[in-house]
């Protein structure tokens, strides 16, 4: 009985609204053009063959990243802000360009409590952000490793210098920023576990106070499990376990997690100070790998032509018994905890809707160019939890559906919610959750031919075709030989034309996605003014729609056009009669018509329907008279056909005076 509740709860659609928290002023950015990469990536791309070997294996270069070509790939269409919430739902921190602002769930993050200054990073998409296990420290990470402690007020309380790195390689930075409980002594706060995408991890105990300082508790490598370096690491706080992603190891006979570069560490008390928690599948490769036959797998030797697949974001369901996980393809696993098996995955191809382009682009000029490679835009880019089993599930293209684990429904309705592109969104809390977003615009020129041609263009349309050279195989291939020469020497005449810089506005929104009841949404389409949306939920749900026509009526001057479009349709009796003898009309002819109007509505036929109890406190208006049906005579006067009706009205009048009960009139 309880597989089948979960089932009929994981199915059931979600009755939502969209709410702007907080929406920042536009910023101005100049952005280079003509890069479709912004690091090694694109020498990737551009150089093949034994080229790439050597430029890969022999020649070193301080701008050469060791990271996955699939990351690097998911991480750079990533907005440059981000977004992380406390894991008691209070308290969100903002990662903006040159600060961290910390805000507040009483007024629905609409105010900051406190701001962290913090230098602008030239790498944006690799830094990283957590929060203290008692929410009350906040911990920064650059692209260059560099570790700064902020307390809730935004005041700094030391700097944790990196590792030795060079400028551009991005193996120092954190790949995992961990706040642990730390009980073995008072004169220690917490622990910080700051873990690199190089594979290296640093444990530091930190003090805050009349103290405060931090030291370097012990140091571990996961090199020997990663060879290229980690993606990503989180801490199951349950299970007391570190959860590492990486890239697929290639090993056949590993277990299925192990082959997708998904493993779980036990933290020891001493040294090594970790240890993989392995399954009988691991521990029999391992075992074979022991052998005296067994061949070493030297990374000189690796085929890189066909890009791994890896890990690139993680998250843990809310009872932490699922781990779902985004992996650089675009396929979606989910893994029962602490075992590690898989219980469902989705290449991208299988995930319902994953092809989707927002409709608004085919009618944007500024977006037009981005359909053209619409499959850069499939993969999803964000994953987090909507209860044990519903996933929030966010895609390069701005696409934003709350789906259930098991078939990935769709439980907004029909279509998905449609954000600007990559959006980053929060796990979700008392029936909601948050999207932060970035709406790109090239900034208008002054001049009016510049404007027309620089509109065409768009924020994100990376190595957009601006001569005709690049038109021909032959110039691309020469193109991509300088490249590989620029790379390897840096020399001048081997760089690539340089492209005027574009201007664009970037406007953050901050926006909340939030269950509610049919009542609740009623009444707030009503505030806003969404009177054809509030009706149609009036009509789905049953609800009052005099709600409605009293506010449209309310915020109306009294005319025979507003009587008839508004008042008229209002079905309580007594709202009615008040309007008509409380409401001021701005002239004669208005207060005539609303003063008759209320007279029709207590005339004897609505008198009788009270007393037969057959209005149900409804406004009824008295019917009038059909005269037309008469028999006509064109030999009647105009005096005499007058009489006729005076007559028949008269008459019509003591038939329902007679039905009238005046001894229960009070």
């Amino acid at each position: 009985m309880a597989d089948d509740s979960n089932v009929e709860v994981e199915d059931e659609n979600i009755l939502y609204d969209l709410l702007i928290n907080t929406e920042w002023p536009p910023e101005t950015d100049t952005q280079l053009r003509g890069n479709k990469e912004h690091s090694s990536s694109v020498i990737a791309k551009a150089v093949t063959g034994p080229f790439r070997f050597i430029l890969h294996y022999l020649w070193y270069s301080p701008s050469s990243s060791s990271l996955p070509p699939g990351l690097v790939r998911l991480a750079n269409k990533q907005i440059n802000w981000q977004l992380v919430l406390a894991s008691n739902g209070k308290l969100l921190a903002v990662v903006q360009d040159q600060c961290v602002e910390i805000r507040s769930a009483r007024d629905d993050f609409g105010s900051v409590i406190g701001k962290c200054q913090v230098p602008k990073d030239p790498s944006p998409q690799w830094r990283r952000v957590a929060w203290s296990h008692d929410c009350t420290l906040l911990a920064y990470a650059d692209s260059t490793g560099t570790v700064r402690v902020f307390d809730l007020m935004g005041s700094e309380l030391f700097v944790i210098p990196p590792m030795v790195s060079f400028p551009g390689d991005y193996s120092y930075a954190a790949a995992g920023l961990i706040f642990l409980e730390y009980t073995a002594s008072a004169l220690w706060s917490a622990e910080l576990l700051v873990i690199t995408y190089g594979g290296g991890l640093k444990s530091y105990l930190v003090s805050v106070g009349t103290n405060q300082s931090f030291q370097e508790n012990h140091s571990f490598s996961f090199s020997n499990h990663y060879s290229h370096g980690i993606t990503t690491a989180m801490y199951h706080p349950g299970h007391r376990l570190l959860l590492v992603g990486g890239c697929d190891s290639g090993v056949d006979d590993a277990s299925r997690a192990t082959r997708c570069g998904l493993t779980a560490w036990r933290a020891l008390s001493g040294s090594p100070h970790y240890k993989q928690v392995t399954s009988y599948e691991d521990d029999t490769s391992t075992n074979q790998k022991k052998g005296f036959f067994s061949i070493p797998s030297f990374r000189l030797f690796s085929r890189h032509n066909n890009e791994q697949d890896g890990v690139f974001r993680m998250s843990l369901s809310p009872d932490g018994s699922l781990l779902a996980v985004i992996h650089f393809s675009g396929r979606l696993s989910v893994w029962d905890l602490p075992s590690l098996r898989q219980t469902v995955s989705w290449d991208q191809e299988l995930q319902p809707g994953f092809e989707e382009i927002n409709p608004e682009w085919k009618t944007s000029l500024e977006k037009r160019k981005k359909i053209k490679d619409k499959a850069q835009y499939y993969p999803l880019c964000e994953v987090a939890w909507w209860s044990e089993c519903v996933l929030i599930l966010a895609r390069c293209s701005g696409s934003l559906t709350v789906s259930s684990v098991r078939t990935l429904h769709n439980l907004l309705g029909k279509s998905c919610e449609w954000f600007q592109p990559s959006p980053r969104v929060t796990a979700a809390q008392d029936g909601g959750f948050l999207t932060l977003e970035c709406e790109v615009h090239l900034a208008q020129k002054r001049g009016r031919q510049d404007s027309n041609m620089e509109g065409v263009a768009t924020e994100g349309e990376e190595g957009d075709s601006d001569s005709d050279e690049e038109s021909s195989a032959k110039a691309r291939y020469s193109g991509y030989v300088k490249q590989g020469l620029y790379y390897v020497t840096e020399m001048e005449r081997f760089a690539p034309p340089r492209k005027r810089p574009r201007t664009v506005v970037k406007s953050y929104r901050l926006v909340s996605l939030r269950s509610t009841t049919p009542e609740e949404l009623y009444q707030r389409k009503i505030d806003n003014e969404e009177y054809g949306e509030a009706l149609s939920l009036a009509q789905a749900y049953g609800l009052d729609s005099d709600l409605v026509y009293q506010r449209q009526w309310r915020k109306s001057t009294v005319s025979i056009a507003s009587i008839q479009d508004y008042l008229s349709k209002i079905h309580k009796r007594s709202w009615v009669l008040h309007e008509c003898v409380e409401r001021v009309p701005e002239n004669v002819d208005a207060a005539k018509e609303l003063l008759h109007y209320g007279l029709k509505g207590t005339d004897l036929e609505a008198l009788i329907a009270i007393g037969n109890r057959e209005d149900g406190g409804r406004f009824i208006l008295s019917g009038d008279l059909d005269v037309d049906d008469a028999p006509y005579e064109d030999c009647l006067s105009a005096e005499k056909e007058m009489e006729l009706k005076r007559e028949k009205e008269s008459r019509k009048r003591r038939e329902l005076l007679a039905r009238v009960d005046f001894s229960r009139i009070y």
